[in-house]
């Protein structure tokens, strides 16, 4: 005979009374709520994101950890803007992630062009200043979202380059997001990472 009282079971076992923990199988579940799921699908989806690129996120914010790793700082910095909701659906908004945060400034006006296989990226030129170096170095990173892809081209060029021409040829017909950042040439200074549009890249 078994009889079961709160958090505890009492039952007879060779003629004597024994009394167990309910055990973990017996133990009904507790329905996770909306909140809890929407945070388990955002805490997926933005620490995904970050892992692919985590090179980029070790350098790019380096500069803003104390107590915890690159990794949690970047989480936590783009958590809040990290996410938009498409056709019903959480996404993550690519425009306003960054890997990298810093003084160093960005290029000035980009524009964005795909032909055979390859992407132009170009800027306009900008004044020296003590954030602005012509020796400044730059690094790009394309991401393709539906079967997540990427690619880093780190130090690809000077700023005074004012364009850079990336060989993509393995992406043609897809999307990609498109990132820039600067850093100066000791690599001790970053920028902060800039979103350069989604496209599409042609043959």
């Amino acid at each position: 005979m078994i009889n079961k009282t709160g958090s505890v079971i009492g039952k007879i076992h060779k003629g004597q009374n024994v009394i167990t923990g309910i055990s973990k199988k017996l133990k009904r579940r507790k329905k996770k709520t909306e909140s809890q799921i929407i945070s388990r699908v955002r805490f997926g989806k933005l620490n995904s994101f970050l892992s692919d690129i985590k090179s980029l996120v070790t350098v790019g914010f380096k500069k803003m950890v104390k107590h915890n790793t690159a990794a949690n700082a970047a989480y936590s910095y783009n958590f809040d803007h990290a996410f938009i909701t498409v056709n019903g659906r959480l996404e993550l908004n690519y425009p306003k992630l960054v890997y990298s945060i810093g003084d160093v400034e960005g290029p000035e006006s980009p524009v964005l062009v795909t032909e055979n296989g390859f992407l132009n990226i170009s800027w306009f030129n900008m004044p020296q200043s003590i954030n602005c170096q012509y020796s400044d170095l730059a690094t790009v990173l394309v991401y393709e979202p539906i079967e997540p892809d990427n690619v880093f081209f780190t130090e690809t060029c000077k700023r005074s380059d004012l364009n850079v021409i990336l060989d993509v040829s393995h992406f043609i017909g897809k999307s990609l997001h498109c990132y820039i950042c600067f850093a100066t040439a000791d690599g001790k200074h970053e920028g902060t990472s800039v979103y350069l549009g989604l496209i599409e890249v042609a043959g």
